[in-house]
């Protein structure tokens, strides 16, 4: 087997010198950073013109930030077929919004140049384009999927922020109804089974519910103390649904799935879900507990993750350390404008980031630089839209040293 640059004994000067090593001694380290990913694109950046796209490539038009469920779903099944494809990310909160795109996200344009919008929609003809065995769709799927608007509390207001969570009024809908949901989606994943919809595995019903499933598990506990999701006692099928998904896809624990802090973090902002009022919330150290145990399960699944994927690093911590490496022009430029710091500082910081991620010995040589940027990282950073789950728990674990 080939050995990769040892990180020790390549960062071992540097940290007698207390000094962070330079980006070229740490891109050695990291050679997945130096593959070619797949393309996304930040319409952002194109709100006149049109991309350059590939013409013989699927592309998937998802929502910015990774709070819309709807694109996860789509985001999901792509990964989950492992299907190749270019994302553009469109921002759908007002003024940032390209003129040129007109449509609702998801939407994906097919690799024969036909578009195609509806989540629901493009699973089903993804499952046809790309079989897979077992497949996405059976029997059972409708009547499960179907099931989702009978089960879900009604007459709330839509969102990608609060989805099914808030009334007409802006009021979070009461606990009781929050419970008959948990109620009957536990009750229909033990109908055959479990631990997922149609029983021992995933499918087309599994992807369309977790964006859902998911966000309710971080957020359901703040608006309702003690209201939990993944309660084993209360919710037995349900926990045992989460588990798997987080276990056993690991396109969704590895990257997909937003984790809990994100979803606290999109709760507290004042939006259109909400009617305009941020709700009063309840710390819950156990759904923070919860979720890096999920985060856990995730990396525990990285290594089949990562094999047919050479962009991705061997590791989730690496994958961190990658992902900074790639992008620290654009993290450093957002920093110097936050009045982080000066330019400099934050990019000494920054390498002193990626080093401790690499090599966790060194983090005892760290400066108060990498300290500083530690913490806004992990402050500053989105899930799923930066990192999956398990990468964002490695910056998490390591600005905690610092605390």
């Amino acid at each position: 087997m080939a050995c990769k640059p040892c990180a020790v004994l390549l960062l071992l000067a540097h940290a007698a010198a207390l000094q962070p090593p330079s980006w070229s001694a740490l891109s050695k380290t990291l050679p997945s950073a130096a593959r070619d990913e797949p393309t996304i694109i930040d319409a952002v950046n194109h709100r006149q013109k049109r991309p350059p796209l590939s013409e013989d490539t699927v592309v998937l038009y998802r929502e910015r930030n990774g709070w819309c469920p709807y694109s996860e779903r789509v985001w999901l099944g792509l990964e989950t077929k492992n299907v190749a494809y270019e994302t553009v990310l469109i921002d759908n909160t007002g003024g940032a919004r390209p003129s040129w795109f007109e449509s609702t996200t998801p939407r994906i344009r097919w690799a024969d140049g036909t578009d195609q919008g509806e989540s629901l929609d493009i699973l089903k003809d993804l499952d046809e384009r790309y079989p897979s065995e077992p497949p996405l769709f059976d029997e059972h799927s409708a009547a499960l999927i179907g099931a989702f608007k009978e089960i879900f509390p009604r007459m709330t207001r839509p969102s990608s922020r609060a989805a099914f969570l808030f009334r007409s009024s802006g009021q979070p809908v009461a606990r009781r109804d929050f419970e008959a949901t948990l109620e009957k989606t536990d009750a229909l994943l033990g109908e055959r089974g479990g631990p997922f919809f149609a029983g021992a595995s995933p499918t087309a019903p599994d992807v369309c519910w977790a964006p859902f499933l998911e966000r309710y598990a971080a957020q359901l506990p703040l608006l309702h103390d003690g209201l939990r999701p993944r309660d084993t006692t209360r919710y037995p099928n349900l926990s045992r649904w989460y588990d798997a998904m987080e276990s056993t896809i690991p396109a969704y624990g590895c990257r997909v799935r937003g984790n809990a802090a994100s979803w606290a973090k999109v709760l507290s902002q004042t939006g259109f879900g909400n009617g305009g009022s941020v709700p009063e919330t309840n710390p819950d150290d156990r759904t923070a507990a919860s979720d890096a145990a999920a985060s856990a399960r995730g990396a525990e699944t990285w290594a089949a993750y990562a094999a047919d994927r050479p962009w991705v690093a061997p590791s989730p911590d690496e994958e961190a350390a990658a992902t900074i490496l790639r992008r620290r022009d654009a993290i450093r430029d957002d920093a110097v404008r936050r009045g982080v710091g000066d330019a400099d500082t934050i990019e000494a910081g920054l390498r002193g980031v990626v080093a401790g991620l690499i090599d966790e010995a060194h983090v005892l040589a760290l400066d108060e630089d990498a300290a500083t940027m530690a913490r806004d990282l992990d402050e500053r950073l989105c899930c799923p839209r930066d990192l999956g789950a398990p990468a964002a728990a490695a910056i998490r674990r390591l600005a905690a040293l610092y605390e």
